[in-house]
């Protein structure tokens, strides 16, 4: 038995905007603040939402000695989230426990995350704390009068302003040296060919936004990963036993981090214990130096566009080592 879209209850076909908030204190605390479930822990979104929808830039522009102003370019600027969010409950005690445990999730130190939800797009994210302390005036006390509370709360995005979805990540190509061709071992003018297996990646950016690559790679051995869709191969430096590692062709970042790679201190060691966490934020800390210096200034220029699927290329001169690519996904707006 089949049920027409139009037939189905409003909760079921669920066309609206819900949005939520998951809370920094590792409870889990998630709060739907509005749309689906709306109010259910005991706070909702109670007024309007302003900086949730365009990336926040600002234009640069060039002012010649004579003549009008001429664009050039546009730079990301910190993305703000302001509305006003009520916190109720049916009880003076209840109200005070709400009160107490969301905002333990929401403070300006530690980011919790904004997420979004359209039937269109599915759930997009982003980490956000509080940019500036709550200043809204506590009613005599909301906790015998009507049980609800009224706060205006400004929340900021540390570093990337847009939008995320989790990374695709296509299966790992395994080097059965099935497929092979012949590479200049390095850059050296009397470097012999080597023969090397030959694998294939593909990946969509589903995003609105162009998004690099981040690869991992096992060692030992050579390989050679792809600028892009650009047809050029990037030599990866040779790798020692047990020296696997990730590349991040994003050139905002540190290009490699090796499981081998010197560390500094404690600090640096839980950086690189965390490297999968780190990926998300797009940061790799500073232990990557190592691997870093050995690419002699070899480095990545072309994202994949967004909307689009690529089939990347990768080499590696040991059978049965393995390559993966992860792809970021991004989104100027959260709804449209």
């Amino acid at each position: 038995m089949t049920t027409a879209w139009k037939d189905l209850p409003q909760h079921l076909r669920a066309p609206g905007i819900s949005n939520k908030w998951i809370g920094n204190d590792h409870q889990p605390d998630i709060w739907h603040l509005s749309g689906f479930n709306e109010g259910a822990e005991g706070a909702f979104i109670s007024g309007p939402i302003r900086g949730m929808v365009h990336r926040p830039f600002k234009s640069i522009w060039s002012e010649p000695a004579y003549g009008a102003p001429r664009f050039e370019r546009t730079v990301d600027e910190r993305r703000e989230i302001s509305t006003r969010i009520a916190i109720c409950s049916d009880s003076e005690y209840g109200w005070q426990d709400a009160e107490t445990r969301f905002w333990n999730g929401m403070t300006g130190d530690d980011p919790g995350f904004w997420c979004t939800w359209t039937r269109r797009t599915g759930e997009l994210w982003i980490p956000m704390h509080l940019a500036e302390a709550v200043q809204t005036e506590l009613t005599e006390d909301p906790g015998y009068s009507g049980h609800v509370q009224e706060w205006d709360i400004l929340l900021a995005a540390d570093g990337e302003p847009r939008w995320r979805m989790p990374d695709l990540q296509p299966a790992d190509w395994y080097n059965s040296m099935a497929v092979t061709t012949t590479v200049k071992r390095d850059e050296n003018l009397l470097a012999p060919e080597i023969t090397v297996g030959v694998g294939r990646l593909k990946v969509a950016n589903r995003g609105t936004a162009p998004s690099w690559p981040v690869y991992t790679v096992t060692a030992p051995g050579r390989c050679w990963l792809p600028d892009g869709t650009s047809g050029r191969m990037v030599r990866v430096p040779p790798l020692q036993k047990g020296e696997h590692i990730i590349v991040d062709t994003n050139p905002e970042n540190r290009i490699a981090i090796s499981a081998l790679d010197p560390v500094d201190d404690w600090t640096k060691q839980i950086v690189r214990n965390s490297e999968l966490l780190k990926w998300l934020f797009a940061q790799h800390g500073e232990s990557g130096i190592s691997v870093l210096q050995r690419f002699h200034g070899q480095g990545f220029t072309q994202p994949i566009a967004p909307g689009t699927v690529a089939t990347l290329p990768v080499y590696h001169d040991t059978e049965r080592a393995r390559i993966s690519v992860r792809l970021p996904q991004r989104y100027d707006r959260a709804i449209s």
